[in-house]
């Protein structure tokens, strides 16, 4: 009969025992492999991350070359165009005071004519 208490009283401690431990060691191996698979996704939400970043680049610099090609270029070559432009006017105008012709020279009455327009322009703003 001791015996058999004994063993009862052994088995029952090694139930009591061993479910508790069963669960804590499982609780502690799925556990670990929830904070593994967290951390894979955690790298992949990264990796991710990048890509998008690279693409906002790379779409930052394909607007930037168009705004060059489209807008920038062509506006240097008018800028261009215009300094030639005002460059050949420039050393036209220079040359009426050796013009034969300087005292009824149309050119230059209209020069006046619109230098005086704007200076009485410029006057007449600043009194209102």
């Amino acid at each position: 009969m001791s015996s058999e208490i004994i063993t009862l009283i052994v088995s029952s401690l090694t139930a009591t025992i061993s479910a508790p431990l069963g669960a804590w060691l499982g609780a502690k191996l799925q556990s670990q492999k929830y904070k593994t698979e967290i951390d894979s996704l955690r790298a992949e939400v990264q990796k991710k991350l990048a890509g998008v970043k690279d693409s906002e680049l790379e779409n930052v610099r394909k607007a930037n070359d168009i705004l060059v090609e489209g807008i920038v270029t062509p506006l240097k070559k008018e800028i261009n165009s215009l300094r030639r432009d005002v460059d050949k006017f420039r050393k036209a105008v220079e040359k009426i005071p050796s013009c034969a012709h300087a005292d009824n020279c149309p050119v230059s009455r209209q020069l006046q004519k619109l230098e005086e327009r704007d200076n009485g322009t410029e006057s007449g703003n600043a009194g209102k």
